[in-house]
């Protein structure tokens, strides 16, 4: 049975913002990101509830359930030089597999193209990820620091 997912901006849909920063904090605040919090993701995300500026996030539901996000951002937190970036792709773990990072990914894509870029990048915290990226047709082009992390720099045409 295919899962129906439904694509909205964070815009459309704020109530869902505590939700979203407690994912993004389970998955990455607390290992990646010093002093990171929930209160201040919720405050992050809060700066993503737009409809047309950088920076948006996307939101993936499952039966009204908020199970996933992205964001288009000016930047990520590194090369400055480089932008926009793919940012906080992160799929609740029960929700995993089911082809929704892809979804929220080519989301992002489309939206980067309307606002008349050629060219994504993103960073790669966890060493694993790179490889599927790579298979969705990004490539690695180079390294660089995040905090105490190195993270793999990857673009894609868009």
């Amino acid at each position: 049975m295919k899962t129906e997912i439904e694509i909205k901006l964070l815009a459309e849909c704020p109530h869902v913002i505590p939700a979203l920063a407690e994912l993004w904090f389970n998955e990455l605040g607390e290992e990646w990101i010093p002093n990171a919090s929930v209160e201040k993701a919720i405050s992050t995300y809060q700066g993503h509830a737009n409809t047309h500026d950088l920076p948006l996030t996307f939101v993936a539901f499952v039966q009204g359930k908020p199970v996933a996000m992205a964001s288009l951002r000016e930047n990520d937190g590194i090369r400055e030089d480089l932008t926009p970036w793919l940012g906080s792709v992160i799929v609740h773990p029960d929700y995993r597999k089911q082809k929704i990072g892809e979804r929220l990914i080519e989301k992002v894509k489309t939206e980067a193209t309307k606002l008349s870029y050629s060219k994504l990048y993103l960073l790669a915290l966890d060493k694993t990820i790179p490889e599927w990226y790579q298979r969705l047709g990004w490539r690695h082009i180079g390294e660089d620091k995040l905090y105490h992390h190195t993270v793999a720099v990857m673009e894609t045409d868009i």
